[in-house]
């Protein structure tokens, strides 16, 4: 992962500085969270696909602006990535982001959520300035896609899905495409012709499927690592493929038992869910850990990476008929994505 991981320390101070610049864009009342926000951490993934595939597909038909460069482009599915993680974390109740405050802790509940309804109509503002339908049309189709991923995800909590496709829309809709996304504006601000748009849109996707899998795979680490408690997911009551592996193995009363604490959610935001809860029957935290570790000793965090890589094949296969340096860079994305370990 030589190449990658080079081209992503290479671009971290242009798409930094985008993202500096947009913020400044910003009304003084969210700046600050925006820029808190921003500074969580992470590889920038998304902007980086999008320079990526930028690079490879280049072409005299490139779409330029007399001010805006394609950094400005690559940050705004950022922007709409870090708009969802504000509202994730106040739905989530989550404490830390990347072993940070979360935001919604340090500045409130409310401002954060307007926070990240700023980010989302500044990133349709940026882009707009490129007065180009294409690149609209994506992130009009980003933002609507997120959004009804988010809903499934809502609807799930605390249900057991009736079928592996429940599951796989959600992580469609709330990760993957917004990483086809990014891969597709690049390859359209490339200039590139429409089968080459097309191969960027499909990586993108399968490549962003692999990811949110993996990460559910991630959830169950330690805490040093993931920078939040292991086992989120089964405290959220989110039936992930390591949760759902680990009910399959339980006997019948186990499972009911499982499955009764399991529909009990305390958490307010999904009040008037009707989601059946029975007083008293709710996981212990002693409990919550002892089913994470028997999730890891079991070995369902590893073959849930297995599922990923079945998305890691296909989004290889939209590689085939390029060549160059930045083609192997994008190779080594997906090496990256199957290794990742936080």
């Amino acid at each position: 992962m030589k190449e990658f991981t080079r081209f992503i320390a290479q671009e971290q101070n242009g798409i930094a500085n985008a993202l500096e610049n947009v913020t400044k864009k910003l009304p003084s009342s969210v700046r600050e969270i925006a820029s808190y926000a921003f500074l969580s951490g992470g590889k920038r993934l998304r902007p980086v696909l999008t320079l990526l595939w930028y690079n490879l597909l280049e072409t005299e038909q490139k779409i330029t602006h007399p001010e805006l460069s394609v950094y400005d482009a690559s940050v705004v599915l950022e922007m709409f990535h870090v708009a969802s993680l504000l509202h994730d974390d106040v739905l989530d109740n989550a404490e830390l982001r990347r072993g940070k405050t979360a935001s919604h802790v340090k500045f409130g509940v409310r401002p954060c959520l307007l926070a990240g309804d700023a980010l989302l109509a500044m990133g349709n503002k940026q882009m707009a300035e490129f007065q180009n339908t294409a690149l609209m049309s994506i992130i009009s189709d980003a933002l609507l896609k997120t959004a009804n991923g988010e809903i499934e995800e809502i609807n799930l909590t605390g249900k057991i899905p009736d079928n592996a496709e429940e599951y796989l829309a959600v992580i469609e809709g709330k990760t993957a495409w917004i990483i086809r996304s990014a891969c597709e504006v690049g390859a359209v601000m490339a200039g590139a012709a429409p089968k080459d748009v097309a191969a960027a849109r499909d990586f993108g996707l399968n490549l962003g499927m692999a990811f949110q899998i993996v990460d559910d795979a991630l959830d169950f680490s330690p805490e040093e690592i993931i920078g939040k408690p292991s086992g989120g997911d089964l405290r959220e009551r989110k039936c992930t493929p390591p949760v759902h592996m680990y009910l399959q193995s339980l006997t019948e009363s186990e499972r009911a038992d499982f499955i009764q604490k399991f529909q009990n959610i305390s958490n307010p935001v999904f009040a008037g869910r009707n989601i059946p809860k029975t007083e008293g029957k709710t996981f212990s935290e002693q409990e919550l850990q002892t089913i994470a570790q028997k999730i890891i000793d079991a070995g369902y965090p590893q073959k849930t990476r297995e599922l990923a890589q079945t998305y890691l094949d296909e989004a290889e296969k939209h590689l085939q008929g390029f060549s160059g340096t930045y083609k192997t860079m994008l190779a080594e994305a997906i090496t990256y994505i199957k290794e990742r370990k936080k």
